[in-house]
């Protein structure tokens, strides 16, 4: 046996301990937040269905992103990731669990989707040239596919890592490209549908053709956040030994990096539109830039780009794990704003109102992701043994 070998094998083989508390916790803020939105069906229906939209998209987004950061490192034959690999995997668990909370929509579709209301189509001559497509059918069958493809994907990027484990071996590894390299355009395709389908389509005569990528870009951002978060608190807990500062710093670039972008395709979305000019595409930041919600317009830039720009700049900032993980909070707290600036003041254009549905829809839903990612981690191994490149993890050095 190597010394390779013989390395990857003093690796711990256990999954990490969950303190009780912490899962009784979720379990009963999951269920107080998801109660609070199913009473607010009858006292508020909108702002409960809003917030449910809101951050059910916001935690399948994070699910989703995880599986799509391993296909991303899959395909580039990557190694130094996977010393915390089991934490993308742990948070792709949770498709599953985040396709029901979107799917529960699909009763209240009138009432979130002014396309869907009855007699609307026949009325509004710019929506009936779209009737084809914005019919509730029609809608119902692309989020029901959508979301089984995710879900399938996701579940045999798992199942070939365990896989590996148990059987180490080479051919499993090119296996998890193929499959990678498929969900990647999948993903790809489906993503771009969802975010036109379940938040363009919430104000249905604007349209941008940056729109998908816009919330590619996002996704990206967040999901290297919450994994900054996840490692460097493992990490900090005993269960993440093997995590050094270059795996913080690569982190860290990316962070930045995403943030950018997002920053990039903000500006480009923006910028077009104002200077065409045109007004069925200008309404929709007439609405944003007006009243308390022209507060929440420019904190949004803040909070995604200025902000982390500034502080990810120097290279000691992105191997200091106290700083990313201010950072990465900054970054989270900024997505969830950029969604709910996409999502609410179509039907709600006089100002901000952040409530109790607002924070339960919100702590509901980080309670329930919190229980699928705590749920993965007891079961398996936090560190891949059978990865043939966990050495190379193991040495990671920039």
């Amino acid at each position: 046996m190597s010394a390779s070998t013989h390395e990857a094998a003093a690796v711990s083989t256990s999954g990490f301990e969950v303190p009780p508390a912490v899962h009784r916790a979720a379990q009963v803020l999951a269920g107080v937040g998801l109660g609070i939105l199913v009473a607010g069906l009858a006292i508020a229906r909108e702002r409960a269905l809003t917030s449910l939209l809101t951050s059910g998209f916001y935690f399948l987004c994070l699910g989703l992103g995880g599986a799509v950061f391993l296909a991303l490192m899959y395909v580039a034959n990557a190694g130094w990731f996977t010393v915390f690999k089991r934490i993308p995997e742990a948070f792709a668990a949770y498709v599953p669990w985040g396709a029901v909370t979107i799917l529960a929509l699909l009763p209240f579709v009138s009432t979130l989707y002014p396309w869907a209301k009855p007699g609307v189509m026949e009325t509004d001559h710019l929506l009936h040239e779209k009737a084809a497509f914005l019919n509730v059918p029609f809608f119902a069958v692309r989020m029901v596919v959508m979301l089984a493809l995710w879900v399938g994907f996701t579940w045999m990027l798992r199942r070939i890592s365990l896989r590996q484990d148990a059987e180490r071996s080479l051919e499993l590894a090119g296996r998890n490209v193929t499959v990678s390299a498929v969900f990647l355009v999948l993903f790809s395709l489906t993503f771009c549908l969802a975010a036109f389908d379940w938040l363009m389509t919430l104000e249905p005569h604007w349209f941008s053709t940056i729109y998908a990528l816009y919330n590619i870009a996002g996704l990206l951002s967040s999901t290297v956040c919450a994994i900054t978060v996840t490692a460097i608190l493992l990490h900090r807990a005993g269960a993440l030994p093997q995590l050094n500062t270059s795996h913080l710093h690569d982190l860290g670039k990316l962070m930045f990096g995403f943030a950018t972008l997002w920053a990039y395709l903000w500006f480009s979305q923006f910028l077009l539109i104002w200077y065409a000019n045109i007004p069925e595409e200008t309404v929709y930041f007439v609405t944003r830039l007006h009243g308390t919600w022209a507060v929440a317009f420019y904190v949004n830039v803040a909070l995604n780009w200025a902000l982390p720009f500034v502080l990810l700049l120097p290279r000691p900032a992105k191997r200091n794990p106290s700083h990313l993980l201010r950072v990465a909070a900054i970054l989270l707290v900024g997505r969830w704003l950029d969604l709910y600036l996409m999502v609410v003041p179509g039907g709600q254009p006089d100002g901000v109102a952040l409530g109790v549905f607002e924070l339960a829809g919100f702590v509901g839903m980080a309670a329930l992701f919190t229980l699928a990612v705590t749920r993965t981690v007891r079961s398996t191994p936090m560190v891949p043994v059978g990865d043939p490149y966990l050495v190379e993890s193991l040495h990671h050095h920039t």
